[in-house]
């Protein structure tokens, strides 16, 4: 086990109060208009549903670490959390995944409808970037740079072309690197969105920040193994959402087998637990007890 996985475990009671704030703030930010009621409710369905709300958490708690300011790294991991419910919501349309279930729940489009839920994952994308615009504490330079970066994770360089990538991804004789790559993009983008951003609201030094990217990318390629490892051995009631949509897809799982893959997604926490050290995080830190509680099965993404 890496030392990422054996690190002390961070106070249920205090995961679950930042997640709590998490939630409220997420219900403030994402209000619509009056004339929109079918909308608000497809947005309020899909943002609100049962989650871990590990980008956030993420987010406050490097803040924590490094003197960043709390209300600024709230809001920024909120616009990540708008960005990711946004993924979702279209990740399980019928032309997608076709799912059914997620984070418990029926998906926006069982539950509205297809219009409905595409026209709610626009609105939250486009509720993200105001988020980062209003955010009052931060430079006017640093908002900029926020903004690039969520559109770079956005974008044709991260998650859309991830699930475009994803969508022709079932070449089975195809090596590790694709894989990987098409994880970093479809995963591993958001991640660099949410851990960059909090680097700049902390304005870390050049060295810590290249440490923290290091660890941004091996945390988002291991989340995301995580996530195909339960597609394969949780049921659909634990992990809360439809499964089995990976069925034919070149995933690590499908390449290495569950063993092979379980091994390579040890080295990928302990590869990102090294990056966290190097960037000045304690050992004995929130931030490494946190990550460890994400990585334990089962669970919801």
């Amino acid at each position: 086990m890496t030392a990422l996985a054996n690190s002390k475990t961070y106070a249920n009671a205090q995961l679950d109060a930042l997640r709590a704030a998490i939630n409220a703030r997420l219900t403030e930010l994402a209000a619509g208009s009056d004339y929109a009621p079918r909308l608000n409710a497809a947005v309020a369905h899909s943002l609100l549903a049962p989650g871990k709300r590990f980008r956030p958490i993420l987010c406050v708690l490097i803040a924590q670490e490094f003197g960043g300011s709390y209300d600024a790294a709230l809001d920024a991991g909120c616009a990540a959390e708008m960005v990711h419910t946004a993924s979702l919501i279209l990740d399980d349309l019928p032309c997608m995944d076709d799912a059914d279930l997620r984070r418990g729940l029926p998906t926006a489009h069982v539950k509205f409808d297809e219009s409905t839920a595409i026209l709610g994952a626009v609105a939250l994308l486009n509720r993200a970037y105001g988020i980062i615009a209003k955010i009052e504490e931060l430079h006017p330079q640093i908002k900029i740079d926020l903004t690039e970066l969520l559109s770079r994770a956005v974008g044709s360089y991260g998650l859309i072309a991830g699930q475009i990538a994803d969508l022709d991804n079932d070449n089975m004789q195809t090596d590790t690197a694709h894989v990987e790559q098409v994880n970093a993009l479809k995963t591993g983008a958001l991640f660099d969105y949410t851990i960059l951003a909090a680097s700049k609201i902390c304005d870390l030094k050049h060295q810590q920040t290249e440490s923290a990217a290091e660890f941004s990318r091996q945390i988002g390629l291991a989340f995301q193994l995580l996530d195909d490892l339960k597609d394969r051995v949780l049921s659909e009631a634990q992990a809360g959402k439809t499964i089995d949509r990976d069925i034919g897809k070149a995933t690590l799982v499908a390449l290495r087998g569950e063993d092979g893959a379980k091994t390579t997604l040890t080295q990928y926490m302990a590869a990102a637990d090294r990056a966290l050290l190097a960037m000045g995080v304690d050992e004995t830190s929130p931030l490494r007890s946190a990550i460890a509680y994400q990585f334990k099965m089962p669970g919801g993404a």
